[in-house]
């Protein structure tokens, strides 16, 4: 018994640490936007869950869905909830990118520093559209589906969804200092995705629905690439 306990102790750090790990070797040694999206958004976020839950546990695409909070009693709920949330953080987030944008991005010329990143104005559409599309629903499956999933059976809730929500805003507040090198704006950032980060736990705990989370999260970041889609293009 102890030795299974360990191992799941184990599996649970690799899960919250391995994917921040992740996105920061490829931000400062691979030094390429692109190695985030295959390593942390394909492998960390969408194939290690399969993974696990189709190889290890035998799970059907049916005890997939329904362990991620894709499908189960409360979806209809959920789906309705979350195009809401969607719609007013998105408002939310146009209204807060035009009133303090200049401050988290003062001075930084992004396309250059995207450029250290591998990113030019050959592939800058790929890098739009995936953010707008898949970036958010991906770290949702990750963070609020599978990471969620994992823990379940740890209490007090409230403590483990501040946990996975503190992981998860750990490696933007380095992205966000290595656009722009300001500590406190860095920390203030991660501390926005955090609470965000938090909130959306939250509703998956208490709809046992990912949707919630899912679509929020897509409203908000299709809205700031939308708007910010000029500062990538200056």
């Amino acid at each position: 018994m102890r030795q299974d306990h360990d191992h799941t102790t184990r599996e649970r750090w690799f899960w919250l640490l391995g994917a921040p790990l992740a996105v920061v070797a490829c931000l400062l040694i691979a030094r390429n936007v692109f190695a985030v999206f295959a390593v942390y958004h394909l492998g960390f976020c969408l194939v290690l869950p399969a993974a696990q839950n189709f190889l290890r546990r035998h799970f059907t695409v049916g005890d997939h869905l329904e362990f991620l909070g894709l499908t189960g009693p409360d979806t209809a709920r959920g789906l309705l909830l979350g195009l809401g949330l969607g719609v007013v953080l998105a408002g939310g987030t146009i209204l807060a990118f035009r009133q303090f944008g200049g401050i988290f991005l003062a001075d930084q010329n992004i396309p250059e520093i995207l450029g250290r990143w591998g990113v030019d104005q050959g592939n800058m559409s790929l890098l739009f559209w995936f953010m707008v599309l898949v970036n958010g629903p991906a770290e949702e499956l990750y963070w609020r589906g599978f990471v969620h999933g994992e823990m379940s059976d740890r209490r007090p809730r409230n403590t483990t969804i501040l946990l996975i929500a503190a992981c998860y805003a750990s490696y933007h507040g380095v992205t966000v200092y290595l656009l722009n090198p300001n500590l406190p704006v860095a920390l203030l950032f991660m501390a926005s995705i955090f609470a965000a980060g938090f909130g959306w736990g939250w509703l998956r705990e208490k709809t046992g629905s990912i949707w919630p989370a899912l679509l929020g999260h897509a409203g908000a970041a299709a809205a700031y690439m939308i708007v910010a889609r000029p500062l990538l293009e200056a």
